[in-house]
């Protein structure tokens, strides 16, 4: 699904760099997920050779197919929407770092372990989008977006860490004359999460990011760093048990930690009994 969502945005877009921008990606993300689709359907999708990224015969049928699919999920939902919310379980749909390692515990073997859930882990933008059409009761994301009908309210927060191999023999600290020489390992809403540790610890961003290697998600990451190719900068709920593994270390400046706000994000015209329940938990958590 989040293949085909790409491959349609960069169809309506035109270029992977104008892709890039509407997805909050880099390009070397798109261009990823768009070789994967094409590695699963054993074919090429696209019209290459020029400056623009048009669909050939089989993008145009796939192109198709995704359009009316869209148009049946949404169906689907109107549907169900009315089934009672009593009856149903709670649908959650967050970004990845913060819904794997902070808020999936709180359902497994915490506060809210009674409660039936379907959640997704999705990019930011996906989310939104998920509350937006009903397909989630409540979402979470680290970022603030703008809209006209959905509330985005700020329930916690999570520290973002540089991380590198615990054995790694390289000389990496918190400044930007050391991290100018380092090699990182991105992911997808990296560029968000990077951007944010940058303008927090250094004041501004790198001037030059040079990239080793690209994972969707966290978990290719970490196992990545530990093996000294490269480092990264991650929530630090997500490298717990690696760190004590003795895999990971995370590095800090301790006058200067980085927090990211998380956002709750709901649409007022739809609820669910256990929200509510849910945002106190989170809030209790992931305190600022």
């Amino acid at each position: 699904m989040r293949y085909l969502h790409t491959f349609r945005t960069v169809c309506e877009a035109g270029s992977l760099r104008a892709a890039a921008g509407v997805l909050h990606r880099t390009e070397q993300a798109v261009s990823y997920q768009l070789r994967k689709l094409e590695e699963a359907l054993g074919m090429p999708v696209f019209h290459r050779g020029s400056g623009r990224l048009t669909p050939n015969a089989a993008g145009e049928r796939l192109l198709a197919f995704c359009r009316e699919m869209d148009r049946d999920w949404e169906a689907l939902h109107e549907q169900l929407r009315d089934a009672g919310a009593d009856e149903s379980p709670l649908r959650i749909s967050a970004v990845s770092g913060f819904g794997r390692y902070q808020l999936l515990p709180l359902f497994r073997e915490g506060p809210l372990a009674d409660i039936p859930i379907r959640m997704r882990y999705p990019i930011a933008e996906d989310v939104v989008r998920h509350v937006e059409s009903g397909a989630a009761y409540i979402g979470f994301v680290h970022r603030m977006n703008a809209h006209d009908r959905l509330r985005h309210t700020p329930v916690g927060a999570e520290e973002i860490v540089l991380i590198a191999a615990a054995d790694s023999q390289a000389m990496l600290s918190c400044e930007a004359a050391s991290l100018q020489q380092a090699h990182f390992v991105t992911y997808d809403e990296s560029d968000y999460v990077f951007a944010t540790w940058f303008t927090q610890v250094l004041g501004a961003p790198l001037s030059r990011l040079s990239t080793i290697a690209h994972f969707e998600e966290l978990e290719e990451v970490l196992d990545w760093v530990a093996t000294g190719r490269g480092v990264s900068i991650v929530p630090a709920a997500c490298m717990v048990d690696h760190e004590a593994q003795g895999a990971l270390m995370a590095l800090r400046k301790p006058e200067a930690p980085c927090r990211n706000t998380i956002y709750a994000v709901q649409d007022p015209a739809r609820s669910h009994p256990a929200v509510e329940r849910t945002l106190q938990a989170v809030r209790q958590h992931a305190r600022f």
